[in-house]
């Protein structure tokens, strides 16, 4: 018992340690409170105008003639997610830190020293996946473009945005809200950017919703170690597919 938890105050305690001896540089200060405002305020307008429910209802008539008709509503949530979780951060990290994106985690430098825990936690949540995959709640959730098993080009075109959403939650959540808040909170930046991020998981199964504190303090944790938001986009990524991939194979919904 004592062995086991000393290696779980390795991976936590003495990770968050160090990053409060590398980080905290600064006394929290206007920039530090603009952050936190400006992440509540983006998630606040993406929640009410960034949803694939307020395309459908201005421009759903619009597209309905189009091909793949009702992906287009998933490709602008997708758009506002772009806007909203990175370019506008981004104009925040520019101009008021004056930093570039590799300040902020854009790097794969850093990320080839703990890819053995990267690898762990995939082949850890992957086998927890497939498990789920036979509940009812889990296969009637995803993939959240119900339409994504009808043809190949739909299942292609659907996951490469899929796809880019995590790259764009990684950044926004392990890269903006944790760098940009850690030089002046050290590691506590991780567990303030962890209660919105577990919050938009709220309306999905409650196993997802539950995992994704512990997803987000991991991650959060090897992004500041790391430097890098890349190792999680990677997990992030392969997890999501898989679920999509086991969700459609459940309910005989690969048609091609």
């Amino acid at each position: 018992m004592k062995k086991f938890v000393k290696l779980i105050r390795k991976f936590t305690v003495e990770q968050w340690a160090i990053i409060d001896k590398e980080y905290i540089k600064s006394k929290v200060d206007l920039k530090c409170i603009g952050s936190i405002i400006l992440a509540v305020l983006l998630i606040t307008i993406q929640k009410y105008y960034g949803q694939p429910k307020f395309f459908t209802n201005l421009f759903g008539d619009y597209v309905s003639n189009f091909p793949l008709p009702t992906i287009w509503s998933r490709l602008y949530s997708m758009f506002a997610c772009l806007v909203f979780y990175l370019i506008i951060p981004y104009i925040y990290i520019r101009f008021v830190f004056h930093e570039k994106l590799k300040d902020q985690g854009w790097t794969l430098r850093g990320i080839a020293r703990f890819k053995v825990l990267y690898i762990a936690m995939i082949l850890v949540v992957l086998p927890l996946v497939v498990m789920v995959s036979f509940s009812k709640s889990f296969s009637s959730h995803y993939p959240l473009y119900s339409e994504a098993g009808d043809s190949l080009a739909s299942l292609i075109i659907w996951e490469l945005s899929y796809g880019l959403y995590f790259v764009i939650i990684e950044f926004f959540f392990r890269g903006f809200m944790v760098f940009s808040l850690s030089r002046y909170i050290g590691a506590l930046s991780i567990f303030v950017m962890d209660i919105p991020y577990v919050m938009i998981h709220f309306g999905k199964p409650a196993s997802e919703t539950i995992g994704s504190i512990i997803a987000g303090v991991a991650l959060g944790t090897l992004s500041l170690r790391t430097r890098s938001i890349f190792g999680g986009i990677i997990v992030h990524i392969t997890i999501a597919w898989g679920m999509d991939i086991l969700a459609l194979l459940q309910k005989g919904q690969l048609h091609f």
